[in-house]
């Protein structure tokens, strides 16, 4: 009799030491606080209102949510870039069959730029990647995100390719062409370059919201050294004298790392072009 009213008055103490109150906020799954956010990716609510766009391929047309509400200013960013037509005509330079799809890089190969790069969001609530989610590519040793470069994920797992979580900004889902996304990933490769890249014929907003889509962007140095040499614009697209914007680490999904061995240092596509013409 005892040991019950112990145990029934130690659980009158435990009840009251527990959580504050709940933060009020948007109906999303409760974590407790200091705890990692856990949310599934079906899980965030998306509006009725947040834009699409519109991209025509050579393969089919591709529509695509975009995640405002998320990621407000990579929207605003790719809104834009959609808007100037900066993607008419660009291509998909690289393809990992059940991995990635990218594009949007003015030189083709994965080195190019538009003169600047965009602060990377990663808020309590955050997109997952997973299959025909829309994200940011950037350089391995960099936060900030590519300012043009963008891929598709197409890893069928349910957890996608979970290990880039919080270091590429996904900013939006394929709702129309899932179809196209996979003949993109079926055309032949030499390496992870295709053959005969795929083109973005043309992009085009289908719908936003009523305000002006205004992104803050972090001028990209040696960009800007590029268009000085040039005397080209972010806009036009200048030869990018930049070191590669590579959007995935280097271990990739499915791969594992090997013992470390003594290699001489890879050089990057501008090192090696400078050191040819000596």
């Amino acid at each position: 009799m005892k040991s019950a009213a112990t145990m029934f008055f130690a659980l009158i103490f435990l009840a009251g030491c527990g959580e504050a109150p709940r933060p009020q906020g948007p109906a999303l799954p409760y974590t407790p606080a200091g705890a990692q956010a856990e949310i599934k990716e079906a899980d965030i609510p998306l509006k009725d209102d947040l834009p699409r766009v519109e991209m025509k391929t050579s393969l089919g047309d591709v529509e695509i949510l975009l995640f405002e509400d998320e990621a407000p200013n990579t929207v605003a960013n790719f809104i834009k870039l959609v808007e100037d037509k900066y993607y008419d005509g660009l291509t998909f330079h690289r393809v990992e069959k059940n991995f990635c799809i990218q594009g949007g890089d003015p030189k083709g190969d994965g080195t190019g730029g538009p003169g600047f790069r965009i602060k990377p969001e990663f808020h309590d609530v955050y997109h997952h990647h997973v299959h025909g989610t829309v994200a940011c590519a950037k350089q391995p040793n960099l936060r900030e995100q590519s300012g043009s470069q963008f891929f598709f994920n197409i890893k069928k797992d349910p957890k996608g390719n979970e290990h880039l979580d919080r270091q590429h900004v996904v900013f939006g889902k394929v709702v129309r062409g899932l179809d196209v996304v996979e003949k993109l990933e079926a055309v032949p490769l030499d390496g992870t370059k295709p053959k005969d890249p795929p083109k973005i014929l043309s992009a085009k907003v289908l719908k936003k919201r009523d305000h002006p889509y205004e992104p803050q962007r972090i001028p990209a140095p040696e960009e800007k050294e590029a268009e000085k040499k040039t005397g080209a614009t972010g806009d036009n697209r200048p030869p990018a004298i930049i070191k590669p914007l590579e959007a995935m680490p280097a271990i990739l999904p499915d791969e594992k790392p090997t013992a470390k061995t003594e290699q001489p240092a890879k050089k990057s596509t501008v090192e090696t072009k400078a050191e040819d013409k000596k």
